[in-house]
Order: structure tokens, then sequence, then C-alpha cells
């Protein structure tokens, strides 16, 4: 068959590569073992003395994730892509955070409050810059699948996502651990949800418009929706209007990005 083109500031290095799949097979392990070990309260555990954690069966979604992590850092491995234009810059992005999920695992069983919410904000940073590489595909000629570059897309605005909500919750219980708010309160975990939102707006307009990354805080407030159903009307509305402000604007952004990306083509 015909030789596969390909381009070298496209090909990731091999030792990131492997240093990728390491990372997300660590941050697998290490709840996995703590669990096992009984080593402390699970990340699920964190911020429950608020009123907007997410419904328990929520956190299920890790479970997506890290298949998600692994399977793209296979399929790496295997194609010599990642199918982005900065593949070195979204692997090493990809270890940082595969690390902070670990990191977090055990700073969250030593009830580490404020340790813990500072390496999810950390952690919230650089899955955001990894979903902003992800979105930028690689050349047509430059030998990757349009799929892998959708699997990027997928993993990192997923993952992105998921610690959008959880460090806000994780920040909110450090306040509360610390005395500063009341975790039976109504009013400020309203605020929160509100800042919750303008964050994950901020986020979407980063990305253009991700539905991955949108639809993983869609799955997360409803998780609020569910566990403050018997709490507060006011706390249901407010997720519920975040939920759709959110879908509403990244489906504005994509279909924006989708008619710019038709105005190219046809100049063309």
């Amino acid at each position: 068959g015909a030789p596969v083109k390909t381009n070298s500031t496209t090909t990731p290095s091999r030792a990131l590569a492997w240093a990728a799949l390491a990372a997300a097979a660590v941050q697998i392990l290490v709840p996995a073992v703590q669990s096992l070990g009984d080593l402390g309260a699970p990340p699920s555990s964190q911020g429950e003395d608020l009123l907007i954690t997410p419904a328990g069966y929520t956190f299920s979604i890790w479970s997506l994730i890290y298949l998600l992590t692994v399977v793209f850092a296979v399929v790496v491995l295997v194609k010599r892509s990642t199918g982005t234009r900065q593949p070195d810059r979204l692997l090493r992005d990809l270890v940082l955070l595969y690390a902070g999920a670990a990191l977090w695992i055990v700073v969250s069983a030593l009830e580490w409050t404020w340790v813990t919410a500072a390496v999810l904000v950390a952690m919230v940073v650089v899955a955001v810059d990894a979903a902003m590489v992800a979105k930028r595909r690689v050349a047509s000629d430059a030998g990757a699948p349009t799929w892998l570059t959708l699997l990027a897309r997928v993993t990192t605005g997923v993952y992105a996502g998921w610690v959008t909500a959880a460090g806000i919750v994780n920040v909110c219980s450090a306040m509360v651990e610390s005395g500063w708010l009341d975790g039976g309160e109504v009013a400020w975990q309203l605020g929160a949800l509100v800042v919750l939102a303008l964050v994950a707006l901020a986020v979407s307009v980063l990305l253009g418009g991700s539905w991955a990354y949108a639809a993983t805080l869609v799955w997360a407030l409803i998780g609020v929706m569910v566990a403050v159903r018997d709490t507060s009307d006011a706390l249901v509305l407010t997720a519920a209007a975040a939920a759709v402000v959110i879908v509403a604007v990244n489906a504005g952004l994509i279909l924006r990005r989708r008619s710019s990306s038709s105005r190219v083509v046809s100049a063309t």
C-alpha cells in the first residue's frame, strides 16, 4: 500500500506517549488501592457537607474518564499521532493531569482539604489547556484520521468538564471545613452555582464550543438537582438554568465555528 504521510511536527515524542499511558494507569491504580486498603475517604465524599455536591451516582463518570484516557494513550502509541497540531504539549498536559488525579486521591484520603482544592484547581488549568490543544486538528495530509482528533477532543473535554465542577465544589468544601461558610446555607451556594456557570462559559469560549465539555457539566448539574430536589427549589432552578445556558452558549459557539469554516472552504 501507499506509505502513510508523516509530519515531524505532529509526531509525538515516544517517551511522552509512554509516560501518558503510565500516568493514565497510575491514576486508576491509586484509587483502586486506596479503596481496597481502606486508606481514607474516597474523593466522592469531598464536599459531602455541601448542598450542591452532586448526587453520588454522578461520580461514576470517572469510569468513562479512565476508559477514555487509557484508550487515547494506547491509540497515540499505535498511530504515532495525537490528531492535534501540538502533540507533545498535549501529552505533557495529560501526564500532569493524570498525575494530579492520582495526587488528588492521596491528599483527599489524608483529608488535606485546602491541598485537595489546590490540586483540583491546578488540574482545571491543565485540563483546559489540553482541551484547547485538542481543538486544533492537524492538516489533512499529516496521516492522522479524523476520529483520532475527535477522540482527543472528547477525552480532554470530558475531563475538563468534570474537574471544572469538582474544582468549584472542593474550593467551597475547603471554605466550609475552615469555618468560613455554613454548608447548610442556601444563599452562598446559589452564588457558587453562578460562579460555576461563569467559569464554564469562559472555558467554553476559549474552546470555541465543546459538546463533550458542555455535556459533562450538564451531567454534574443534573446531579446537583437530584441532590437538592427535596431541599431547595432555588438551587434546583439555578442548576437547571446554568445547564441550559451552558448548552445554549456551546451550541452557538459550535454553529458559529462551523459557519466560519464553511465560508473559508467556499472562498477557496
